[in-house]
Formats: C-alpha cells, structure tokens, sequence
C-alpha cells in the first residue's frame, strides 16, 4: 500500500514538473531534426523508463519460474536413484 502511495506521488510530481515546463525544444536525432513541446519530451522519457522497468521485471520473474520448474530435474541429477515424479512404492506407504 505505502508503494502505491509512494508511486502515485511520484507520478503527480512527474506530471506537475512536465506541464510547467512546456516550452517547445528541438530534439536532434542523427539527420532529424523535430520541434515538439518539452512535456512531451518528459512523459515520453518516464513512459520509456516504466516499460523498460516492466520489461525487466517480467524477465526475471520467468527467470525464478523457470528455476522453479528445474528444481526437480537437478535434485535428480544429484540422486538418480529419486526420479522427480516418482510415486511411493507400498513399502513407503506402509513404513510411514
């Protein structure tokens, strides 16, 4: 609850910043040369940080998801004799 709080103060702080400052710039890319209001220019820039944000976290969580899923396959690699999906034999139902 606090980072939602804290995220959303951030983003009206953003915003607030970016509607003062709305004076036209030249932005300069390589042969391009375009006039656009610098508003624009901030919320694209913060736009583009939260995807590559989001992008990133995506990333790693199939990351941590896919070490999840391989967690079994290496306890078999260190035991072979323990197969991952191996079911009880009746003498384990009866010892336990």
């Amino acid at each position: 609850m606090i980072l939602l709080i804290f995220t959303l103060l951030v983003a009206l702080l953003v915003a607030i910043f970016a509607v003062q400052n709305a004076a036209p710039v030249a932005i300069n890319l390589f042969w391009i040369v375009a006039e656009v209001p610098l508003v624009l220019v901030i919320l694209g820039s913060v736009l583009s940080g939260a995807i590559i944000v989001f992008l990133i976290a995506i990333w790693r969580e199939f990351r941590i998801k896919r070490k999840v899923k391989a967690k079994p396959e290496i306890k078999a690699e260190v035991n072979p004799e323990v197969k991952p999906d191996a079911k009880p034999c009746e003498e384990d139902k009866v010892n336990s």
